[in-house]
This record gives C-alpha cells, sequence and structure tokens, in this order.
C-alpha cells in the first residue's frame, strides 16, 4: 500500500502514518550507527535540544572524546529531516522556528500516541539483544561497561555498537538515560508530525500485536530455508547478477575477469549477488553497506557450495571530509574447482544412465568410467592441438623440357623424337628455355567481418520523435528548457522494439554505466535524461547477431539534449549489442566532456 492511498482513507491514515513515519526514521538511523539513533530520536521523534541530545549520546557513547560538536549535531539532523522530507513529500511540513530552527509542523494530541510509538519503538530494537543500561545509575560516577569500547581494532566494536543502538531504541532504555540525566520524560517530549490528509475524521486505534505462528508455519519456514540452502550448495554459477537497492548495477561472467567495479551514492544501502538455475533467481549474498566505517572495507562472504563472493568498498569524500559516496567491488572465487568439476561430470552422467542404474557396484564403475571419458578427452585435446598447426611444404617438381628437332629435306613435316635409350645431350642451359617455378597457391577465404564495427549515422529531426519530445534550436534556455548536455550525470534507460534485443541491449549499458565516474546510472525520480532506445534485428540472415539501434537523450522538460546538432535528433547505430552499448556510452560521454569545454 502506498503513501498515497493511505492518505486517501483519513480513518486508518493517522495511526498508519505514525508507524510508517518512526520504521522509516529507525530505517535510515539504524543502517548508519548509534549516533545517528540517538540523534533521530531525540531531535525528529522528541523535542530534546541539542545540549540535551549531547548529553543523551555522551551516556550512549560513554566516551566523552567521541561526542561531537553541536554544529556536527545541526548537520547530520538536516540531512535526517531531508531524507524523512522526501520520503513522505506532501504529507508533512516543515517550518522554522526559533533562531531559523527547521522543524516539523507538530500534530495535536501526541500523549495520545505514545503507547503506540513505544510499541513501534519495542518491535524496532534489534532482536534477542540485552538491556544493558541499569535502572538507577549516576553518569558522574557510573559506568556502563556492556557500552563503553575498550579494544583498538575498529571492526571489535560491533557488538558494543550494538548495544548502543539498544539503549537508544528501546523505550525503556531510553527512558532511563533521560532521568539519568535529569531530562524530561521520553512520552513528555514527543512531537509527532502533522500529517496533512484529505479528511480530518477521527482516528481509530487498533491492536498492532502480530498473530503468533503455527507450527505448520513454522514448518513451512524451516523448509524454505533449507531448501534455500541446499539450492545455493548445488548451484553452478554461470553468472551473477548485482543489485544495488533492487537495481542491476553489474553482472559477471564465470569465465571471465570475475570482479566488477561501480560507483554508488550515499544514499545507497543493500549489495545483493544473484545466481540462476533451474528454479530461478537464486539470492546467494547480500551486504549493508557502512559509509560511516573505515575508508577501506573488505568483507567476503562464503556459500554452502564453497564459493567466495568478496566485497570492498572504499568511501569517496569530498573537500570537507563529508562522505558522497563509494566504490564498490565484487569479486567471485570458486575455492573448490575440483567439486565443480565432480558436479558438472556427475549432471553428464546423470543424464546419460537412469538414477536407479547407479545404485550397489554400478556406483564406483560409473566413477571410473567417468574418470576414463575425462582423461582420454584431455589427451585427444592435447594431441590435436599439437598437430592442429602443422605445416606441410611440398616442393613442385620442375617442368619437363621438350626439345624440338628440325625436319630433314626428305621428310618434311616429320619430327624426330629422341629416344628413351638414347641419352640427351648436354646444352648450356638458355634462360628462355627454362620454364618457370610453379608457385603454390593458397585457397581463397572469404573475407571475415570485424564484429566489433559499429556503423553510426544521423537521423533527421523528424524520424522517430515523440509527442511531447522538443528537438534543440538555437541557443540553450535552462529556465525553460531545462538542463543542457553539460550537466546530464545520471542517465534512465528506456528501451522499445523487440523485447529479446531490447532487453540485451539495456544489460550491456546497465554493464557500462555502472562503474561509470561521469556518467551513472539512476533511476526515474533522480535522473538527469532519458536514453529512449528503440531496438531492431539488423536483418533476418541465420547468425547475423547485429542490431539496429535508434537513440536519443531527453531531459526531464521533453528536450533533445543529445545529439547537439541541428541537423538531427537521433543516433543510428547498427553493429551487435555489446559494441554497440560501449559505442553509446563512450560517445555520449565524449560529447558531454565537449560540450563542457
Amino acid at each position: 500500500m502506498t503513501l498515497r492511498s493511505i492518505a486517501e482513507q483519513p480513518r486508518l491514515a493517522r495511526v498508519t502514518l505514525v508507524v510508517f513515519f518512526i520504521k522509516h526514521l529507525v530505517r535510515i538511523t539504524t543502517r548508519r550507527n548509534s549516533f545517528y539513533v540517538t540523534l533521530g530520536l531525540s531531535r525528529l521523534l522528541y523535542n530534546y535540544t541539542t545540549p540535551e541530545t549531547m548529553e543523551l549520546y555522551n551516556l550512549v557513547i560513554q566516551d566523552p572524546d567521541r561526542v561531537h560538536d553541536d554544529y556536527y549535531y545541526r548537520s547530520r539532523k538536516g540531512l535526517l529531516l531531508k531524507e524523512l522530507k522526501e520520503r513522505f513529500g506532501a504529507l508533512l511540513e516543515v517550518a522554522k522556528g526559533a533562531r531559523g530552527e527547521q522543524r516539523w509542523r507538530v500534530g495535536e494530541d501526541n500523549l495520545r500516541h505514545a503507547s503506540l510509538v513505544r510499541e513501534c519503538l519495542t518491535w524496532f530494537t534489534p532482536w534477542a539483544t540485552p538491556c544493558t543500561v541499569p535502572e538507577r545509575f549516576d553518569p558522574l560516577s557510573d559506568m556502563i561497561d556492556k557500552l563503553n569500547f575498550q579494544g583498538r581494532h575498529p571492526d571489535e566494536e560491533h557488538e558494543v555498537e550494538v548495544n548502543r543502538i539498544h539503549a537508544a531504541l528501546h523505550p525503556e532504555c531510553f527512558a532511563r538515560l533521560a532521568a539519568a540525566s535529569r531530562l524530561a520524560s521520553p512520552d513528555d517530549r514527543l512531537e509527532l508530525p502533522h500529517f496533512f490528509l484529505a479528511a480530518d475524521d477521527a482516528d481509530h486505534d487498533s491492536s498492532r500485536t502480530p498473530p503468533n505462528l503455527s507450527p505448520d508455519e513454522l514448518s513451512s519456514i524451516n523448509e524454505l530455508l533449507v531448501q534455500e540452502a541446499m539450492r545455493r550448495k548445488s548451484v553452478s554459477a554461470g553468472f551473477l547478477r548485482v543489485l544495488v537497492d533492487g537495481i542491476q548495477r553489474a553482472e559477471i561472467h564465470i569465465g571471465h575477469p570475475q570482479a566488477v567495479q561501480f560507483l554508488v551514492d550515499e544514499d545507497a544501502e543493500l549489495i545483493e549477488a544473484y545466481s540462476l538455475d533451474q528454479q530461478g533467481a537464486l539470492l546467494l549474498a547480500t551486504h549493508l553497506l557502512n559509509f560511516n566505517g573505515a575508508d577501506k572495507q573488505n568483507f567476503t562472504i562464503t556459500v554452502e557450495g564453497g564459493q567466495r563472493i568478496e566485497f570492498t568498498v572504499g568511501l569517496l569524500r569530498d573537500a570537507n571530509g563529508a562522505t558522497t559516496g563509494a566504490r564498490v567491488g565484487v569479486a567471485f572465487k570458486d575455492t573448490a574447482p575440483a567439486h565443480a568439476a565432480s558436479r558438472a561430470a556427475r549432471r553428464l552422467w546423470g543424464s546419460m544412465v537412469p538414477a536407479a542404474a547407479l545404485s550397489g557396484w554400478w556406483k564406483p564403475a560409473s566413477a571410473l568410467a567417468v574418470l576414463a571419458l575425462l582423461v582420454t578427452g584431455t589427451w585427444w585435446v592435447w594431441t590435436n592441438r599439437q598437430n592442429r598447426n602443422r605445416v606441410v611444404t611440398v616442393t613442385p617438381a620442375p617442368a619437363p623440357t621438350v626439345r624440338t628437332v628440325a625436319p630433314a629435306p626428305d621428310q618434311p613435316g616429320d619430327k624426330e623424337q629422341p629416344r628413351p635409350s638414347e641419352p640427351r645431350p648436354k646444352k648450356s642451359p638458355d634462360r628462355n628455355e627454362i620454364a618457370p617455378p610453379v608457385m603454390a597457391q593458397r585457397e581463397p577465404r572469404p573475407r571475415e567481418r570485424d564484429e566489433s564495427f559499429v556503423e553510426r549515422s544521423l537521423l533527421p529531426n523528424s524520424a522517430n520523435a515523440e509527442s511531447g519530445e522538443v528537438a534543440t534550436r538555437g541557443v540553450w534556455n535552462r529556465d525553460v528548457m531545462g538542463k543542457p548536455l553539460t550537466e546530464i550525470h545520471q542517465v534512465l534507460i528506456q528501451t522499445v522494439g523487440d523485447a529479446t534485443q531490447s532487453e540485451g541491449l539495456a544489460k550491456e549499458l546497465q554493464a557500462r554505466l555502472a562503474g561509470g565516474l561521469s556518467l551513472r546510472l539512476s533511476d526515474a525520480e533522480r535522473a538527469d535524461a532519458a536514453l529512449k532506445i528503440s531496438v531492431r534485428p539488423a536483418s533476418a540472415r541465420a547468425g547475423d547477431s547485429r542490431v539496429v539501434v535508434v537513440v536519443r537523450a531527453v531531459n526531464a522538460n521533453g528536450y533533445v539534449v543529445w545529439p547537439a546538432s541541428r541537423r538531427g535528433s537521433t543516433w543510428r547505430y547498427v553493429g551487435r549489442p555489446q559494441f554497440v552499448a560501449e559505442r553509446i556510452v563512450t560517445d555520449l560521454t565524449k560529447d558531454i566532456r565537449a560540450a563542457k569545454r
């Protein structure tokens, strides 16, 4: 159910939106660290001041030297406020309060939702984590050991950091922190935003307690988990698809360089690696991005089948040291190639012999037979490889020399031929009488086509235009026409035409845009322009994999920004999909740089 559909049902909307608001606030803070959790709850869910929030985080971190200054608190609060505003849009209103502080327009009767807020925070607290804050303690003299990190290596602080997130999220623990700091209770400081709905009907609260799972449901869940584990153990990955927040960013083809790199924004959260088996897509590994950790991060996940998937994250920072994104690398390593070969042999043998025949003494016999076939096949390939490039040289025999004898007067017209038994008279060699040697001729081969060649041409302005699109005319007016070519950094891919060909070209473009520095793949909300692409086969001949691709870039205002030419508004490419995709990205990037110059 979307936020818009909820807003159209005001009888249920207010309670539901409160839950959604708390859930999203917890989500965007817990993916960072305990500082953001403390800041988000203290400043955006409750109305504690910045100095009071600093005191609360001092108790959470148990280290005064690691408490940031007030400017950092205000800047990070602005970041969280922006993300919440982007999520809820017109349902929320941000207004300026005292001294220019930005806060929500506060809803009415917040105390009526206090129990619902506590219930939500209890459910969103990390499961199976203990309450580490004592009921009564003196913050000036008492130390909470499970919140205090005494080690040196940052990776050893993870368990302590989970305890801190629990202390800031769990309603009872957070209330103890507020009481120890002699602050008002969280219920008294609760300030939920006012949600702008279609009507102002009364709320109808209902129990949020989920039903308990039955034994059959638990059994079904366990069976599903076991099946997924068995699939991962037996999968033979031909390629991996790498997704970031549900959007494919790259592919790893087994047998090629098994590593990819690409850039992500600072709001990216989850990386997923998918393989494919007979049942469909199979999730092999996931990794949560952490933009508040070390600048260089390395993680390795070993799948049940023995394969290893390695994630490397390098944070990118601006001149002020703030994180702007990360360069992510994903690598695939098969640590058990012998196991992979054995599985391939078993699949080959299973396709030839029924499973019932592999019982008893047939098992060792079949294994020996498969081994013998593999050895014989290896020897045959190696032998033919050595003999494949041998060149046989044949020396041509010289052409026979025929000597002409002049006819005698009494025998005109008769030609005297030498007898076989008579030796030929020796004669000095004459250049004119020596026959030229026979030259070895190579059989003509058909000229091979350069598969990497891509043909490009410019189509006229009237071709392939859609309703609402306007070609470039004269000087660019940014206020009316929107972003020009020089401001295109993120693009959206939109394809039409043959489904198979379009999907293949879209994947090739995504793979080449995934790791781009100046040009990146994006979704519809953040894209500067859309690459509108039409794909069709180049011919109906068998074996011709070329495609005809018609492409142009259109910004959000409907103006064609690429090609940046008055003679035409569409590029036409002809070639194989992978080389066409590479040429499109190269040409667009080069034209953007040229326009900037």
